[in-house]
């Protein structure tokens, strides 16, 4: 498939490529009740007048297409990070106004980037997918096709970068790997690793709550129909209510702060230990960032607290605010999971959180109460305790997951992929695991060298704020660095601009470009010297 150019001529070779990839056929260019109309999308002072193109592909995906009147050539394809794939009622943090399912098409994280990549002659495609969830390999063919129908439509295209976030990311690294003749570069950003890795970080930590905090949560083997859908919604209200009683006795009380209510009786000898340092073992087990957007692990206020807070305090107060985005995506992703695989696919029937803990438990061993705090909690968290019973998931669900196309690092075309050191959903772990994979293609001979960069983005070192009482002050503005796929529009383009000049030389940027690109950006560096740790699911 290298060097395939997706013309009309080649449609029927397309269509057979689709057929060995997805075991799906696509007999023609389909292209199902499409609407194009002119618009005009302003870039500060600049009007662009664009034609927008809307339309669904065969599988009912839906697709847009935005072509600016002066075109430099280059297509962009965009596919978007993970969606809920059930409607959810108002529900504070996860749905404040509630949530329908979505399955509109993004060409680009934001607004402000559609519009400046625009002004700039671009074209911009992205796809809605036909089924929401964890739809990656859904996603990648829809990508393709939407390639497919744009190069159709648009001869004038020269050049295809696909590019994506999150969950989207990984869908275009499996299209940059499946299918490399059908694009010249790719730029995944904040990239997945796979299903079971991110299942793993996410549902260690819930059940690590429902074991030490509270055991109303479900977490897992959610009923078929309305019911399960109801205890999902559930576990949601108990998670997030559960979150609510730690965040408050750390308010209290952040020093020596209690136990909730609803934690186990079992758990009486462990509550002797201030919760914060279970809530920190449970971050370190699971690969929690212990940097948040409020927390940086480093600062304390002026006073007493202002050493032992950076040290003991702080990293326990970032696991808690990152934590609560990832115990909700385990409870979203562990039912949306059940449901398309058949059954249980968390397990941790065999894991050895000892392990998992590693250094760790040295590096933070004041916050975790010294070493008997740390045997105390991992004896608790052991198989051999009845209190905290494991979880084993059905094996024919697990290998209907892991059916599923795995990364390999098999890359063809220069790929241009940026990760940030603290995000809290796809740690730079992942990222890792492609650099690693992608490494080891090209020591097995089947990649070439030189055709991955990858990009880093580090919050900076210092950066919580406290009050004058010396409550610290959640941010107007997320902290870049931080949380999720959070970068700035400068950032987007940055790397969306490398790809594009990447997929006209076919080769990555010199290094001199890659710094001229960042060199107002100081969160972002490059260092092929720096490595993260894998998830914890890969160590």
């Amino acid at each position: 498939m290298k060097n395939l150019k997706l013309t009309k001529g080649l449609v029927a070779l397309t269509s057979a490529a689709l057929v060995a990839v997805f075991t799906v056929a696509i007999p023609t260019v389909a292209r199902a009740d499409e609407a194009c109309t002119n618009t005009t999308v302003l870039s500060g002072a600049k009007a662009v007048t664009v034609e927008k193109c809307n339309g669904t592909d065969e599988n009912k995906s839906k697709y847009e297409i935005m072509m600016p009147e002066k075109f430099n050539g280059t297509l962009m394809v965009y596919g978007h990070g993970i969606r809920y794939n059930v409607n959810l009622p108002a529900i504070p943090v996860v749905a404040p106004k509630g949530s329908l399912i979505d399955y509109s098409a993004s060409v680009s994280p934001s607004e402000e980037v559609t519009a400046a990549l625009l002004a700039q002659g671009f074209a911009l495609a992205g796809v809605g997918v036909q089924v929401q969830g964890w739809n990656y390999e859904e996603e990648a063919e829809a990508m393709l096709q939407l390639i497919v129908i744009a190069r159709d439509k648009y001869p004038k295209v020269s050049k295809v970068v696909a590019w994506g976030n999150s969950l989207g990311g990984l869908a275009a690294q499996v299209l940059n790997e499946r299918m490399p003749g059908a694009i010249d570069a790719a730029a995944p950003m904040c990239i997945s690793d796979s299903a079971q890795a991110e299942i793993t970080m996410a549902g260690d930590f819930l059940w690590g709550m429902k074991t030490f905090f509270n055991p109303a949560i479900k977490g897992t083997n959610y009923s078929a129909g309305q019911a399960g859908y109801v205890e999902m919604l559930t576990d949601l209200g108990t998670v997030l209510t559960t979150l609510g009683a730690l965040s408050a006795a750390i308010s209290a009380d952040p020093v020596t702060p209690k136990w909730p209510a609803t934690a186990p009786a079992s758990t009486a000898a462990l509550q002797v230990l201030p919760v914060r340092s279970a809530i920190l073992m449970l971050g370190l087990i699971a690969g929690i960032s212990t940097q948040s957007n409020t927390y940086d692990a480093s600062s304390g206020p002026v006073g007493p607290l202002e050493t032992s807070f950076g040290l003991a305090i702080s990293p326990a107060l970032a696991v808690l605010e990152n934590g609560a985005q990832a115990a909700i995506l385990a409870v979203i992703a562990n039912y949306d999971m059940e449901i398309r695989y058949g059954g249980v696919v968390f397990d941790n029937s065999k894991t050895d959180y000892a392990k998992r803990l590693g250094d760790d438990g040295l590096t933070y061993r004041a916050a975790l109460t010294g070493q008997s705090g740390i045997t105390g909690m991992l004896t608790y968290l052991s198989p051999l305790n009845p209190a905290a019973p494991r979880v084993t998931a059905n094996a024919a669900a697990v290998a209907k997951m892991n059916s599923q196309y795995q990364i390999q690092g098999n890359i063809e075309v220069p790929t241009i992929q940026i990760a940030a050191t603290a995000d809290h959903i796809t740690p730079p772990g992942a990222a890792q695991y492609l650099i690693d994979q992608y490494e080891a293609s090209v020591a097995n001979g089947v990649s070439k060298s030189g055709k991955l960069l990858t990009i880093w983005n580090k919050p900076a070192d210092e950066y919580t704020e406290f009050s004058s009482a010396g409550a610290p002050i959640t941010p107007t503005v997320i902290t870049n660095g931080t949380n999720h796929c959070n970068y700035t529009t400068s950032q987007i383009l940055a790397v969306a601009k490398l790809a594009a000049s990447a997929a006209k030389t076919g080769k990555l940027p010199s290094s001199s470009a890659v710094k001229a690109a960042i060199k107002n950006e100081p969160n972002l560096f490059v260092n092929p010297n720096f490595t993260p740790p894998l998830l914890k699911f890969r160590q």
